[in-house]
Order: structure tokens, then C-alpha cells, then sequence
């Protein structure tokens, strides 16, 4: 029997082991009972394990009428080190592939760099100098993109905007102020007390609302 504090993976592999030595097939029913002295778990743990050497292609399973089958003999194992070895020289072989073609378009690339330096000597120029005068262009154009925007407050299609803007804004507020109006005449109607109605409109308008006067005028006189 197997010491209680092994940890699961070596409890794993003690079931393993018996499996490929046992040379059989077994049901569920009879790994629960079998396998509690193998790998010292108790019969729910069974289902667990097995499981977990499923999921690791360790063991193979069928169904054989209404119930599971499990067995692991020497020929799998080797069969699934082969499939593994197989998928890991597959897999070395791309990345092969992948490497070799990266290192391909890093030398087109740097022989396309050294062309382009030759080039731009012949002129009088390097890679540096263009990179400076790029960088120089790039803060000329935001400095006129905001001498731009200033003359925006200027530009009659921008002021037709705002005229627009504020038309549309000015509606809006006499439409809610009605609203707000018309719910005071329904609060009156309702409570019948000028004082405590003046005191809720108060608390639900805030500063907008001027206990005897009512609610501030939108445009006041100048």
C-alpha cells in the first residue's frame, strides 16, 4: 500500500504503474474497490484520478455495453511516446521554418537600409539628418494646427454653429423651466400650502430656485 501523504502526482503514477503491470481491463466498479489499496485514496477519489489520467492520454477508455472500460497496456504507452515524439519533431520543424524566414526578411531588410544610406549620401543626406527634419515638421504642423484653431472663433460657418448650438440649447431650457412650472401648479393643487411647496421646489431645484420669486430667469438683464 502506498504511504496516505504522497502527493497527486505520484499517486498518479502509482496507478499508472499498476495499470501496465496488471495487463488488464477493468470497470469503474472495480477500480473503486482495487485501486483504494493501490494508491491509498478512498473510493470517490477514484473517479478523480482516473480522470486526470484520461485527460493526459495516460489510460484508455471505452464503452463496452452500458459501462466504461479502462486498461493501459505497455504498446499504449509506447504508441503515445511515439505520437508525442512525432508532434514535438513536427513542431521543431516549423519552428525552424519560422525562424529561418525571419532571419530571411531581416537581411532583405537591412540590405534594403544600406541601399537607402548609399542612396541618400549620393544626395547629401543621411538617415539622421531626415529623421531630424521629420521630427521638425511634425512641431511646425501642430504649432499651425493651433494658430488654426484660433481662427476659428472668426470663421462665419463656426459662429453659425454656435448660434445653431445655442438656439437649440436656449429651447431646451425654456421647455424644461415650463415643466418645472407646470409641476408646482400640480404640487399646489395637491398640498394646498404655498410655503411647503416653495420648500420642495427648493429642494429639488437647488439655487435654480428663488423661494418667493421662482425659477431664476434664463437670460437675465444685463
Amino acid at each position: 500500500m502506498a504511504p496516505k501523504n504522497l502527493p497527486p502526482a505520484a499517486k498518479q503514477a502509482k496507478i499508472l504503474d499498476w495499470f501496465r503491470e496488471s495487463m488488464n481491463v477493468y470497470t469503474l466498479k472495480e477500480l473503486e474497490k482495487l485501486v483504494q489499496s493501490v494508491a491509498s485514496i478512498n473510493a470517490m477519489q477514484v473517479k478523480e484520478y482516473l480522470q486526470a489520467l484520461q485527460d493526459e492520454n495516460l489510460i484508455r477508455v471505452e464503452k463496452i455495453g452500458s459501462g466504461n472500460w479502462y486498461w493501459c497496456f505497455m504498446s499504449d504507452a509506447k504508441k503515445s511516446k511515439e505520437n508525442m515524439i512525432n508532434t514535438l519533431r513536427a513542431e521543431e520543424s516549423k519552428m525552424t521554418a519560422l525562424i529561418a524566414e525571419a532571419e530571411k526578411q531581416i537581411e532583405q531588410e537591412m540590405a534594403k537600409r544600406e541601399e537607402d544610406d548609399e542612396m541618400l549620401e549620393d544626395n547629401g543626406m543621411d538617415r539622421k539628418a531626415l529623421l531630424e527634419a521629420h521630427e521638425t515638421l511634425l512641431k511646425e504642423m501642430e504649432m499651425l494646427d493651433k494658430d488654426l484653431a484660433c481662427y476659428n472663433d472668426n470663421d462665419p460657418v463656426e459662429i453659425l454653429r454656435k448660434v445653431e448650438e445655442t438656439k437649440r440649447t436656449k429651447d431646451c431650457a425654456i421647455k424644461w423651466t415650463d415643466n418645472v412650472e407646470a409641476m408646482q401648479s400640480f404640487l399646489f393643487s395637491i398640498l394646498g400650502d404655498r410655503a411647503q411647496v416653495a420648500a420642495t421646489m427648493q429642494t429639488t431645484c437647488g439655487d435654480e430656485y428663488v423661494v418667493g420669486e421662482g425659477l431664476k430667469d434664463l437670460c437675465p438683464p444685463a
